[in-house]
């Protein structure tokens, strides 16, 4: 005789918003990535075209358009995925709060989309329950640089991939290293230990970690406190003058950057991994090292001068380093909520691809 009792047990799982139930069941979302040149923040355009600034320390949707002084439930768009081409588009409902226009977003923005893990309010939260995806992102910020078809573009992939690069296979899956996630100071954002703390050229700096380092697409440039940041250069400068990088002359510092070079000289060793300078280690311990090559290190602020892309932070920063976007930048990051994990390439100019090799073609 039919027993309706395991019927019955998977309909109560169902019930609950952390069964298996509701796991990734749909396909995760697409959209374009770009940096606007002004405020070095990048944006998707995720609300009737018009761009969002993508905030991984935000804990909500935050529009300056909307009438309400509290909240409101908007239409937000992208197009499913398939992580190799966008295939269609998709509007969904997302709530928003509503504040007054920052002086500091890109022209055109129409508010910021937070993508903190651990809240039910962020753009990565709202999509995995609508889409029905993993509350995992596959992101791959873009530089503010030129290639052969236009601006450097890169890409989000919210769900969390695949992420597939023409003729080279899912990225995802290439990952040069994982770390996990750790709750910081109560705050909603993405947090690694960087356990070994920092290395320059394989060299250590002051006490060995744990350092802890927060990820932000907000803040242009690593900035670290300053009881790291002093011994950071003083191993930058030794390492510099130590014979292996005859190249580096240093030239006066260009604001808000201490360490300046001759970029001239520079280039005699510029290699697909950028200028041939010191490099610099975040040691994460077991899951590898985030290393930064001087493609992620070294800002051209002109022609002839390219300077140390850190800086110290301002007085109040509690953690010992945030890592900045441009050390983000040409490589892919997958963030998993679910599983509390960071994982992360190489720099992707190293393999000869970058972040703007996405193909946007809408599928056949």
């Amino acid at each position: 005789m039919w027993n309706p009792k395991p019927l019955l047990l998977v309909i109560s799982l169902c019930i609950s918003a952390l069964s298996p139930c509701t796991a990734a069941t749909g396909k995760p979302l697409v959209s374009a990535v770009t940096k606007d040149a002004a405020t070095s923040l990048y944006t998707a355009p995720l609300k009737a075209g018009s761009p969002l600034v993508l905030d991984l320390s935000g804990a909500v949707i935050s529009l300056t358009t909307c009438s309400s002084t509290t909240g409101t439930v908007t239409t937000l768009t992208a197009n499913a995925t398939n992580g190799a081409n966008p295939l269609f588009p998709v509007s969904f409902p997302a709530t928003a709060t509503c504040a007054p226009r920052q002086p500091n977003l890109p022209a055109g923005a129409a508010g910021v989309a937070g993508l903190a893990p651990s809240t039910q309010s962020s753009l990565l939260a709202q999509v995995a329950r609508t889409q029905r995806v993993a509350k995992k992102l596959a992101l791959c910020l873009p530089s503010d640089g030129k290639t052969t078809s236009g601006n450097s573009v890169g890409v989000a992939i919210y769900g969390g991939g695949p992420l597939i690069f023409p003729d080279r296979g899912d990225f995802t899956t290439q990952l040069a290293g994982t770390a996990p996630l750790v709750g910081f100071s109560g705050s909603p954002g993405y947090f690694v230990s960087a356990t070994g703390g920092i290395a320059v050229e394989g060299s250590r700096i002051g006490k060995p970690g744990p350092l802890v380092v927060e990820l932000s697409t907000t803040t242009p440039y690593t900035a670290l406190r300053p009881d790291v940041y002093g011994p950071l250069v003083k191993a930058w400068d030794k390492a510099a003058s130590g014979g292996s990088f005859p190249w580096m002359q240093r030239v006066a510092a260009v604001a808000p950057f201490e360490r300046c070079y001759n970029s001239t000289k520079l280039s005699v060793s510029l290699s697909l991994l950028g200028y041939g300078v010191p490099g610099i280690d975040l040691v994460l311990g077991s899951g590898g090292n985030y290393s930064i090559s001087g493609g992620n290190s070294m800002v051209q602020v002109n022609s002839n001068t390219a300077c140390l892309g850190f800086v110290k932070a301002a007085s109040g920063q509690t953690a010992a380093a945030v890592l900045g976007g441009f050390q983000m930048e040409n490589r892919l990051l997958v963030l998993d909520a679910e599983k509390r994990t960071l994982g992360f390439t190489l720099f992707l100019n190293g393999v000869g691809l970058s972040c703007s090799n996405f193909n946007f073609t809408l599928a056949a």
